[in-house]
């Protein structure tokens, strides 16, 4: 082999391993962008349930207080189906 052809080898082999480095690399990348999805989608999920949490918990403050001032339990209870439904219809806008 002459002084060219050596030249020659070599590039082309340093470019088929740039190309199989670029494969792996997209590879990776794809796998990195699934896990990113994954864990975007799980945060959405946790703030959700956050904040069903959270209204949950006012409602249990508000039916306490409720409950404390003499007021007949089936009122209570009327209301805390009212904050539900109305907790339930904020969740759909959210979710839209």
């Amino acid at each position: 082999m002459n002084g060219t052809e050596y030249r020659l080898a070599v590039i082309r082999e340093k470019v088929e391993n740039l190309l199989k480095e670029n494969i792996a690399l997209k590879a990776q990348n794809s796998e990195m962008a699934e896990t990113l999805e994954a864990r975007e989608k799980t945060i959405e999920i946790q703030k959700n349930t956050i904040a069903g949490l959270t209204e949950r918990n006012k409602m249990i403050k508000l039916a306490k207080n409720l409950s404390l001032s003499g007021s007949d339990s089936y009122d209570v209870k009327i209301k805390i189906n009212e904050l539900v439904r109305e907790i339930d219809r904020c969740i759909d806008l959210l979710n839209e």
